[in-house]
């Protein structure tokens, strides 16, 4: 039974395969040394065959197909059982909601091997047949290739991608062709939207799904601007349910607020393991996404419960202190997350980057002005760029490795300025 496994994911093989029980790793490799079996393919990157050595094996439900992992951003990567009806309805779902013609094609830019590309790239192609270009890398130049030819290409990307691309030399006319253009694996700013819009005419679609319930919903909306964290309508064949929070959590989020419960049946089997029971879906999954609908059905994703900050009993959404930052002229990226803190519990730290006149007492008025006084950031990391992750998410787990460190041994590229509140406001006082 083939494993999936996000290209991010990638770590010690005995480690992977003690989480999910294979017997070797298959990975794309550029070093003629190293452990394992090298692969030549003609057509394809070097590959290695790396041996593994199990200790408990991986018990599968019924139609099991195969088994993907998600990128375990926010903690341990799991794994994803899929079946045949799985898989045709979520290539079914995303072709009828984009209205994807019988002579559209793809191409492709994200990874296949992480579920936004695997669902909206390689199922399409496998179930329907839907023609897929895939580019070497995800340059510009590589794409001008790929858009020589007059025709419309259904194209996933994601906000760095779409921000690389109009930042480069490739025409309007080029770039026209990314149409339908949708945007997933990280939060869309409404200015990258608005101008891909401007520079193209084409609208860019902000996109949500997970490992595992495949393509969820999309903001297929025409005229209006776009909304900081709109996320449109359920794809057809998908329903979306808002389940309250209990308790002290509910209070927290707002009247409108609940968990994300997504049904239908492009909702995975289940989650599996080494030596675990399977825990089944059945065709239900309750996400860790925070979010509300509004009056026109459309759905706003608030922040994710798993990522949320316990200051001194008050909950913080990560995601809401990095929209407001996000909106301070001086900042070009932001990223927001948990830091210890002996009084507290927890406090919010937040990682930004910009010119080289960013201030953090400066931003920390600005968010005085938009944030109650327990969501302000108590330390601050001020990065000439944010660490990504091969996917092009913000690396979170390298961040809090620099939050938990001094500065002076790290990259170049990463250089970085810790500052604490406290020791801001005593600077301001001396001042």
């Amino acid at each position: 039974m083939p494993v999936l496994i996000d290209g991010s994911s990638l770590c010690d093989a005995d480690l992977l395969s003690s989480w999910f029980g294979f017997d070797a790793l298959l990975q794309e490799t550029a070093d003629a040394g190293g452990t394992g079996h090298r692969i030549e393919v003609a057509g394809l990157p070097p590959l290695r065959l790396i041996p593994a050595r199990p200790s408990r094996r991986l018990a599968l439900p019924a139609q099991t197909v195969l088994v993907r992992t998600t990128s375990g951003t926010t903690g341990r990567p799991r794994a994803v059982a899929l079946s045949p009806p799985q898989l045709v309805a979520d290539a079914r779902n995303i072709r009828a909601s984009l209205r994807l013609s019988p002579s559209a094609r793809s191409l492709g830019a994200v990874s296949l091997s992480h579920a936004y590309g695997f669902s909206t790239l390689l199922t399409p192609l496998l179930c329907f047949g839907v023609p897929l270009t895939l580019l070497e890398s995800p340059l510009p130049e590589h794409c001008r290739a790929a858009l020589r030819e007059p025709r419309p290409l259904f194209f996933p990307g994601i906000p760095l991608l779409f921000d690389l691309l109009l930042s480069s030399r490739l025409s309007p006319k080029l770039l026209s062709r990314l149409n339908p253009a949708i945007s997933a694996g990280a939060p869309l700013g409404p200015a990258t939207a608005l101008r891909f819009q401007e520079t193209t005419g084409v609208r860019l679609k902000n996109f949500y799904g997970s490992s595992e319930c495949g393509a969820v919903a999309c903001d297929r909306s025409t005229s209006d601007a776009p909304l900081p964290g709109c996320v449109g309508t359920p794809l057809k064949g998908v329903r979306i349910d808002i389940e309250p929070l209990p308790g002290r959590h509910g209070a927290s989020c707002g009247a409108r607020a609940g968990r994300l419960v997504v049904r239908g049946r492009s909702v995975a089997l289940g989650y599996v393991g080494a030596g675990l029971r399977a825990r089944p879906f059945r065709a239900v999954f309750r996400t860790s996404d925070l979010g509300w609908k509004d009056a026109r059905g459309r759905y706003f994703l608030k922040g994710r419960l798993d990522r949320m900050i316990n200051v001194g009993g008050r909950k913080v959404f990560p995601e809401e202190v990095e929209r407001v930052l996000a909106s301070c002229p001086k900042v070009s990226e932001a990223a927001v997350l948990a830091v210890a803190d002996s009084l507290r519990g927890e406090a919010v730290g937040a990682a930004v980057a910009g010119g080289n006149g960013l201030r953090p007492a400066e931003l920390l008025d600005y968010c005085r002005a938009r944030l109650p006084q327990h969501g302000l950031p108590r330390r601050w990391l001020v990065l000439a760029a944010l660490p990504r992750t091969p996917r092009g998410k913000v690396d979170l787990q390298r961040l809090r490795f620099l939050f938990g460190r001094p500065a002076a041994g790290e990259p170049r590229a990463l250089k970085s300025r810790l500052f604490s509140a406290r020791g801001l406001a005593e600077k301001a006082a001396d001042r």
